[in-house]
């Protein structure tokens, strides 16, 4: 079936975006060729079917890479699963920052996706809630060296309230003067393993 699709992806020339052509071992090419069918399937509105190509790289796969984390944001959307889209998308943008190939795109779906979770948690009883993928933790520190930092969200300033009800700003210790925050230490913060606690 997924050499069906594939030949046929070739045949139509559809537009992928060629994670499969990167890699030279067939493993690791093999879950990048599924990220590629994933993503015809989805610009063909079979999301469901999309969804299970993602969730199965998601499950293989060690460290996510940072378009994979787009499109199943994206996608997600398109299932209706607004938290885990919002998820994703955060994901996607704290990788890349504001110079990522699809940072206009997920802006737009994270924007939709948010406003229609709300309208979504208004609406919804306890029992419709359902489980969302869990939060990418993992991303390749060799190609991506930095991230937008999430605690300061990339201002570089962290704002804390003082004891009168007036606002006192600290250079996050986080990030540098940029507000980006190394590889490492997101991948610490992802786990829970990084304190955040900023002293006076």
């Amino acid at each position: 079936m997924i050499l069906k699709l594939w030949t046929l992806v070739l045949l139509l020339g559809i537009s992928v975006s060629g994670f499969s052509q990167d890699y030279v071992d067939p493993e690791h090419r093999q879950l990048m060729m599924k990220i590629d069918e994933g993503v015809v399937l989805m610009n063909q509105g079979e999301y469901n079917r999309a969804d299970s190509y993602f969730q199965e790289v998601l499950t293989a796969i060690d460290i996510i890479p940072a378009e994979l984390c787009f499109y199943f944001g994206k996608n997600s959307y398109h299932l209706k699963k607004y938290k885990q889209s919002i998820d994703w998308l955060n994901k996607y943008i704290e990788i890349k920052g504001t110079t990522g190939q699809f940072f206009d795109q997920a802006r737009e779906y994270l924007s939709l996706s948010e406003t229609d979770f709300l309208a979504q948690q208004r609406n919804a009883t306890p029992r419709s809630v359902q489980p969302d993928k869990a939060k990418p933790q993992q991303i390749d520190c060799n190609t991506t060296p930095f991230v937008l930092c999430p605690i300061c969200k990339g201002s570089g300033v962290i704002i804390e309230q003082g004891a009168l009800g007036s606002a006192i700003y600290r250079t996050c210790p986080y990030s540098d003067g940029s507000g980006r925050m190394t590889c490492e230490n997101y991948q610490k913060y992802a786990r829970g393993e990084l304190s955040t606690i900023v002293s006076p």
